[in-house]
């Protein structure tokens, strides 16, 4: 499957490797050499058991190559809407989950150091009408009773801070931006310096997953003890078919800002649906997307997919007035969200040796971090407190009315 038409300005493709052309004995087999799969065997790497990561083609060459590199704690699904969904207790536990992973992501982005170009920013988060100010608020309420890093702006201060006249914002802190594909390469670096082995244009059949052994498209078998789906968007498996679905989005990233920049350079997304999400860049350039639709198909018409990128900075000019936005890279891709607003992480039902790592919605790669570490443990045999409500086969009642329809591509 095509995840993505068009070309970012982020990608930058990074070591080859050698596809798989013997048979293979392995403790830990990763699927998908994304940013999921790298951050997944970066955390197994650890427990001193020999990992191989398996790649259909070149590493990082799929979702992870138009991601837009917004990394927030916060979900695309409120807090207090989660509270009402499955209890406040469980949603404040899955807000904790991501924002211990941001932490956990914080680590790494300053142990790869500048060649990661990974960068901690506040992040803003602001009411795009009147009416959803009061809703803003309660938000604020709920996450400050619980402790989570995060400020109240009203109008005044949010448009003296930042130049946006908004009714209010969320400034969040803890989270941050990066270049998807530099901070992959750092990571892919240093895996192979503790270890572990990659191999690219190494298909896997899913069709012949079995307790302990998988075959390549090519019949080459693999033996492991445990293997790792982590697959991005490219497969659904029959696990999670009526959780979740595909949806389009598009992205755009600019030529370099001449002029002066907004306050702190923070990230900004916004409470409409779908939503508006920009940031900027070490070259200062802007990165933003949006305008997300129900699609399971890319848009190939590249003139189509220009004029979405145009609306798109013509939306961010109107929040951040007098910038000159010159458009130079235009993409559209495909992304799944589900029906509960939540990944599917952690062990199959059926195969306890098949681990399950799939960051589906907009904190895909705070959610696969989270995932990495569930799994560790998962392997290790320990308990982990956040297994249960990302697991992938827990029950979903009904798709919500109250469920955000589009998410960032992260």
């Amino acid at each position: 499957m095509e995840l993505y038409f068009g070309k970012s300005c982020l990608h930058e493709p990074g070591l080859k490797f050698q596809q798989l052309d013997r048979e293979l004995k392995v403790d830990i087999l990763i699927v998908g050499g994304g940013l999921s799969g790298t951050l997944c065997a970066y955390m197994l790497s650890s427990l001193g058991q020999s990992v191989a990561v398996a790649e259909k083609g070149r590493a990082g060459s799929g979702s992870t190559a138009v991601q837009t590199g917004l990394l927030m704690y916060k979900s695309d699904r409120m807090l207090q809407e989660l509270a009402v969904e499955i209890g406040e207790e469980k949603a404040v536990l899955f807000y904790r989950m991501c924002l211990e992973a941001m932490e956990q992501l914080n680590s790494i982005g300053g142990l790869l150091g500048e060649e990661a170009e990974y960068r901690l920013r506040d992040s803003i988060y602001y009411a795009s009408s009147e009416k959803d100010a009061a809703k803003l608020k309660r938000e604020y309420e709920l996450l400050s009773k619980h402790g989570f890093p995060v400020e109240y702006l009203g109008r005044d201060e949010l448009k003296e801070s930042y130049g946006m006249d908004k009714a209010c914002a969320l400034r969040a802190w803890r989270d941050a931006d990066m270049n998807p594909s530099k901070f992959l390469n750092a990571l892919v670096k240093r895996n192979v310096e503790n270890g572990v082995r990659y191999f690219e244009n190494t298909e896997i059949d899913l069709e012949s997953i079995g307790r302990d052994s998988v075959c390549t498209v090519y019949g080459r078998q693999i033996s492991f003890k445990h293997m790792v789906l982590a697959t991005g968007y490219s497969a659904i498996y029959p696990l999670i078919r009526d959780k979740c679905r595909l949806t389009r989005t598009y992205a755009f990233c600019s030529e370099p800002i001449c002029g002066k920049l907004w306050g702190d350079e923070a990230m900004v997304w916004e409470t409409k649906v779908p939503y508006l999400y920009f940031r900027t860049t070490a070259d200062r350039r802007i990165v933003g997307g949006g305008l997300d639709e129900e699609a399971d198909v890319l848009e190939n018409d590249p003139e189509i997919t220009a004029a979405k990128a145009e609306a798109l900075a013509e939306e961010i000019r109107a929040v951040v007035k007098q910038m000159d936005i010159k458009v130079s890279h235009a993409w559209n891709a495909l992304f799944a969200v589900t029906e509960d607003g939540m990944p599917f992480i952690g062990m199959d039902p059926e195969n306890p040796n098949l681990y399950y790592l799939l960051g589906f919605e907009g904190n895909g790669t705070c959610y696969s971090t989270a995932g990495s570490l569930i799994i560790r443990d998962l392997i290790q045999g320990k308990g982990n407190r956040y297994h249960e409500i990302v697991r992938p086969d827990r029950y979903i009642c009904t798709k919500s009315s109250n469920a955000r329809e589009t998410a960032k591509p992260q």
